[in-house]
């Protein structure tokens, strides 16, 4: 099949416009949870199906292109960055979650730039690219709050290929012959 290059044009992350993926963590607007003097909360939604699992992920810096994606199920993800460091999520919308083969169409991938002040928690079902994509630095950590169920199929896929249960996975390519790119970084 003959792969086709579809550039997605970088959005500033903002409520509105991530809204239909899932919510910006961080003091964006509307009054605190809590006001206690020194101390403001602000409540950022997150839901899994059984125990929780924080990791920390290393993306280093490489092309923001890409054509594989994936989705979780049993989870809301939560992606905070550390340090300050730019990056780029890219995002798809949900689909049939009964169906693993139901890929949104191209045209509804999206890539926002996270500026490292605040952080997301895509809502379940939603597709993103496997990859964070550090701008202006060699390497980003993100803190990741998910699933343990989740995290361990994952890991046992890249062990020994076993199909995850709680993941659906895609690639653009083999699919629908087309590869992303994201561009106006």
């Amino acid at each position: 099949m003959m792969s086709r290059l579809v550039e997605v044009a970088v959005e500033p992350l903002s409520p509105s416009a991530f809204a239909p993926f899932g919510t910006i963590v961080g003091a964006v607007g509307g009054a605190p949870a809590l006001d206690w003097g020194t101390l403001q909360t602000w409540m950022a939604p997150f839901d899994v199906d059984g125990p929780t699992q924080m990791t920390l992920c290393r993306y280093h810096r490489e092309p923001v292109e890409w054509s594989q994606m994936e989705r979780h199920l049993g989870v809301t993800q939560a992606f905070l960055p550390l340090g300050g460091v730019a990056s780029i999520m890219v995002v798809a919308p949900p689909s049939d979650p009964a169906d693993r083969t139901a890929l949104p169409p191209p045209a509804s991938v999206r890539a926002f730039r996270m500026d490292g002040s605040v952080g997301v928690v895509l809502h379940r079902g939603t597709w993103h690219a496997l990859r964070r994509f550090p701008v202006g630095a060699p390497l980003i950590d993100i803190v990741l709050l998910t699933g343990r169920d989740t995290q361990a199929e994952l890991e046992r896929q890249a062990r020994d290929g076993s199909l995850p249960r709680l993941t659906h996975e895609a690639d653009y390519a083999a699919v629908h012959g087309v590869t992303f790119r994201a561009v106006g970084l």
